[in-house]
């Protein structure tokens, strides 16, 4: 009543266990094709390194889901980057003036699939937004512009790459939040 060693129920229970999975799957899950090329079809931003660091994240986390595509065609992800938006953190007082603090820096973007050129659109992400916060450099009791143009380009940059993440994750039919204000 054994099969080396194991009892034969055991052992049954065993493959059956092995041979059925737990059946779990993404409540939001849209099918979206297996692998998928990525292109940034529209930008509104005058940054463009930021609307391709967008389309970098975006192609990271598809290559970690292992859904990535090389080089141009179809099923493709498009992207339209819709707005950098900028908003003042915190203010001080400044000689003149008040000043900001820190500077919160935004990119807004969506995305979608076409399964095929001139299909319709599946996955539509809708807008997702994702945000970077600067401090303000300050120099000799004043703010410094030269300081601060480099870490708001680094902001915007880095908060276009986590937009990027958060559009695949959608696309993929995985939760991913927004940080709409």
């Amino acid at each position: 009543m054994t099969t080396t060693g194991v009892p034969a129920f055991l052992f049954v229970v065993l493959c059956c266990a092995g041979g059925v999975g737990c059946g779990y799957r993404a409540v939001y899950a849209s099918g979206a094709p297996a692998h998928l090329h990525v292109k940034v079809v529209a930008s509104h931003v005058p940054d463009a390194i930021a609307a391709d660091e967008v389309a970098a994240g975006l192609r990271e986390e598809l290559a970690r889901a292992g859904a990535l595509a090389a080089g141009d065609g179809y099923p493709r992800v498009a992207i339209e980057v819709l707005r950098a938006d900028e908003a003042s953190e915190g203010i001080a007082a400044g000689a003149n003036a008040p000043v900001a603090r820190g500077t919160d820096v935004a990119m807004v973007a969506r995305a979608w699939v076409e399964p095929a050129a001139g299909e319709e659109p599946v996955s539509d992400t809708g807008d997702v937004r994702a945000e970077e916060t600067v401090a303000v450099d300050v120099r000799a009791g004043q703010p410094d512009p030269r300081a601060d143009s480099f870490h708001h380009a680094d902001a915007l940059r880095a908060a276009a790459r986590r937009l990027g993440h958060a559009l695949a994750l959608r696309v993929l039919g995985l939760p991913a939040a927004s940080e709409d204000p």
